[in-house]
């Protein structure tokens, strides 16, 4: 940056970004050390902000209402203490989900993809831990965002080996264990991250900038429609 200009990861943001580029584009940038996407990379990236935006009742939205009834002054606050629920179990598994398709993955670029996810489930199951990304608390049968991202990402070609690898533990699960844990969402996108070339720590990244705008409207309707302090009531 200098008197007379801006730089935004590498670019010039007055005379290459404003008006040029999308709000995507440059999330794509900020992601990848300045990159800019391909037309198909810069609308999955659109997609993935608007499918972890907003998810109703969830703890990040609890604890944004009951931050800001706390601190009306400071949306900020309320918007921090919802992001701070970007954790194991809720959005971070974008993250998680990644790293273990990126880990079993790497060096193997034929493999079969039925035996790693065999190996996957064997070794999780083992260990008694969690695999990232298939079940879900409330989509029992199946996560309903799950195929429409599937589609959408072989549609602008960011679906390929982690995609399928995830898929393919789901089926592994099942031949286990008799159970079907369907993929869920936050795995796909994931699994689609990486796929697009960038680092998992970076699928967290999207979900926190995703969940951030969706904060904000709930600190509004919070504002305008309050419940936190019912919610704190029947707490007491």
């Amino acid at each position: 940056m200098s008197e007379d200009t801006i730089m935004v990861q590498g670019h010039d943001l007055v005379k290459e970004v404003m008006g040029k580029w999308s709000f995507a584009e440059l999330t794509y940038a900020t992601l990848s050390g300045g990159e800019r996407p391909t037309a198909g990379q810069a609308k999955m990236i659109d997609i993935l902000l608007a499918t972890f935006m907003e998810h109703g009742v969830t703890p990040s939205s609890l604890a944004a209402r009951l931050t800001y009834l706390g601190a009306p002054e400071s949306m900020q606050g309320a918007i921090a203490a919802g992001i701070s629920g970007a954790g194991s179990r809720y959005l971070g598994t974008m993250q998680t989900a990644g790293e273990m398709l990126q880990h079993w993955l790497k060096g193997k670029p034929s493999s079969d993809l039925a035996e790693i996810a065999a190996e996957i489930v064997a070794d999780y199951r083992a260990r008694g831990a969690q695999i990232s990304g298939i079940g879900h608390p409330e989509h029992k049968s199946g996560d309903p965002r799950t195929p429409k991202l599937i589609e959408l990402a072989k549609q602008y070609e960011c679906y390929g080996r982690h995609c399928e690898l995830l898929l393919e533990i789901g089926e592994a699960y099942r031949k286990a264990t008799g159970r079907i844990l369907p993929v869920n969402a936050a795995g796909m996108a994931g699994a689609i991250i990486v796929d697009m070339g960038l680092e998992p720590l970076a699928a967290r990244g999207l979900a926190v900038v995703s969940r951030a705008a969706g904060l904000v409207g709930v600190v509004l309707d919070e504002a305008h429609n309050p419940i936190a302090q019912k919610i704190w009531d029947d707490l007491r």
